[in-house]
């Protein structure tokens, strides 16, 4: 059974603990800056959401040569 694996922007104290957690056939969705910890962890993001405010220009950079493509939701999406 695939799992869907969520990381968020955050601290991870032990990421090699993280690592003994993941399986190959996860699908991992990144908020925003949670893409560092999946790249950290040499993951290629199946997805990736949020105003991508917390990802820098190499996260970027990662993500477009692994074909990922970022799905942009506004600061404001939510207010009217």
């Amino acid at each position: 059974m695939q799992r869907i694996l969520i990381f968020a922007n955050g601290e991870i104290p032990r990421l090699e603990n993280a690592r003994v957690l993941l399986h190959t056939d996860d699908y991992i969705i990144c908020a925003d800056g949670g893409t560092r910890h999946a790249l950290a962890l040499g993951l290629k993001p199946n997805l990736v959401i949020g105003d991508m405010d917390s990802i820098d220009k190499q996260q970027w950079q990662e993500l477009k040569n692994a074909g990922v493509p970022p799905s942009t939701v506004p600061l404001n999406w939510n207010q009217k």
